[in-house]
Formats: C-alpha cells, sequence, structure tokens
C-alpha cells in the first residue's frame, strides 16, 4: 500500500513538471517567408531549453493580428509593422519590441524555359501594373505574362505593391496564391508565369532573373553572396516583434537568435545574417 502511495505521489509530480514546461510554450506566427528560418532557429534552442514552440505562417499581417487579439507571444514579419497595426496592439503600459534578426533577397523567378534573364525594376513595375503584358514585348517568346502573386496578408505582397511597383496592379493578369512554395510551384509548371519569392525558396525548378534599378545600372543576381554585400537591389529586412510584457519570457530565444550560433543557423537555411 506504502508503495502504491508512492509511485502515486511521484507521478503526480511528473505530471506536475509536464504541466509547467507545457505552459512555457510559446507561440508564433506570421511571415511565410520566415518559416524555414525559424523552424531551424527553434529546431536548434529546443535541444536545450524546456520552452516549445509553435510555428504558424501565412503572412506578417496576421503576426500582427495574433498580437493584437493575445494569441501569439511572437510575430514574424518581412515588412515594417504599420502604424495602425502598432496602435492597435500597444497602449500606455505595453509597447511593441522591434527586432531586426536577418535579411532576405526577395527574387524574381519566371519558367526556366523563358528566355529573359534579366529585367529593370521600372520593367517590373510595367508588368506587375499590367502595361507590359506579353513576354514579345522584352524580347521573348510570344507569350502571354501571367503574375503569381502572395495574398495580401503577405509582406512579400506589401513589399512588391509599395517598394517596387509604388501602386495598384492590373488585376486581369495575376494569380494570387497563399505561400511562397505555390508561387514556386506555380511558376514552374506555367511557361509565361513570374513571381516573387524568398531566396530560401528558389528551387532548380525555377529560373531566378538578374535586377538592375535602371538600364544603365549593372544587373544583379539575387545571390546569397551579393545579398551579403549589399548589391542586390531586392534586399529587405526581417523582423521579430514582440510586447515589452513578454520580453523577459522571449530574451533567451531572442539572444539566441542574434547570437553567432543563431546566425549561422540564419546563414546556413540562405538567409543573409545581420552583420
Amino acid at each position: 500500500m506504502t508503495r502504491f502511495i508512492l509511485f502515486l505521489l511521484i507521478s503526480a509530480n511528473f505530471l506536475f513538471v509536464d504541466q509547467i514546461f507545457a505552459q512555457e510554450s510559446i507561440r508564433t506566427k506570421g511571415s511565410d517567408t520566415m518559416l524555414p528560418l525559424i523552424k531551424a532557429l527553434t529546431n536548434n534552442y529546443d535541444q536545450f531549453s524546456h520552452e516549445t514552440f509553435e510555428v504558424l505562417g501565412g503572412g506578417s499581417s496576421l503576426g500582427f493580428k495574433g498580437l493584437r487579439n493575445f494569441n501569439i507571444a511572437l510575430a514574424l514579419s518581412s515588412r515594417k509593422v504599420r502604424s495602425t497595426e502598432q496602435e492597435s496592439i500597444e497602449d500606455n503600459e505595453d509597447q511593441l519590441i522591434e527586432k531586426v534578426i536577418a535579411f532576405d533577397a526577395l527574387s524574381i523567378i519566371v519558367h526556366p524555359s523563358n528566355r529573359i534573364k534579366q529585367l529593370t525594376i521600372p520593367q517590373l513595375q510595367k508588368i506587375f501594373k499590367g502595361q507590359i503584358t506579353n513576354w514579345s514585348q522584352l524580347g521573348g517568346e510570344d507569350l502571354p505574362i501571367l503574375v503569381i502573386s502572395r495574398d495580401k496578408n503577405s509582406g512579400s505582397y506589401s513589399f512588391m505593391k509599395n517598394e517596387i511597383v509604388r501602386g495598384n496592379t492590373n488585376s486581369n493578369n495575376i494569380k494570387e496564391v497563399h505561400s511562397n512554395a505555390s508561387v514556386v510551384e506555380n511558376v514552374s509548371r506555367l511557361k509565361g508565369a513570374i513571381g516573387y519569392c524568398g531566396i530560401a525558396y528558389i528551387e532548380e525548378v525555377v529560373q531566378p532573373i538578374s535586377i538592375a534599378k535602371t538600364e544603365q545600372r549593372n544587373y544583379v543576381y539575387p545571390s546569397f553572396k551579393n545579398a551579403l554585400n549589399k548589391q542586390y537591389p531586392l534586399s529587405r529586412p526581417l523582423y521579430f516583434y514582440y510586447r515589452i510584457s513578454d520580453k523577459l519570457k522571449l530574451s533567451s530565444f531572442v539572444n539566441f537568435t542574434m547570437s553567432d550560433k543563431g546566425q549561422q543557423i540564419i546563414a546556413h537555411k540562405g538567409y543573409i545574417p545581420v552583420l
């Protein structure tokens, strides 16, 4: 009888410890571009930490919505927070912390059979605005252009719209998808397609395009080296966002991310470390 009671007490203690560890689970959500990065970081961090992570993508906007609704502790974003988002999250006692943890080279991709190997930013603007609608207008095959775009929750979409296109796109030649992987998949099988994705998502089934700011500038390929040297014109920062009230809970993981080990993991996954 004594052994049975002792067994129950030990089992209860283990259950109590498990409950404590379960309570330390950290929810993170946001940028689809950052998913390979955050999964690699959390997997390595979990090896020496009691904390566990729930990692979800869906787009930068969903990360900020999660913070606003107190559904997550850490938002992932491939764009800077909008003032309206920040105002909806913050109050007088709880401010938002912004941390640049890496950089990405937003890559323009086309079907491997496409003869076009380089484009200028003004040409990209005309493609996305529907002013250039056939590859023959750029010296390529007589083939209609189909733009594969991310949805409006995506930070990549916001970057393209605000920094590159600088205006509204033409929806007549645009197919909207919900992830970087879907962009790559569509561009790989549709001969007239053009799309954009994070550098970590580039595969051999698509062809990255070299980009120049203007026709008078050198065309730069979206490689790790060119992005690291700040030569590639479509580079952008990647952010962590979290509340001051969660700073203590997240400080160990954030410090790991910014450490030499964390930055090596970031570089190994194809992203650009913070120098």
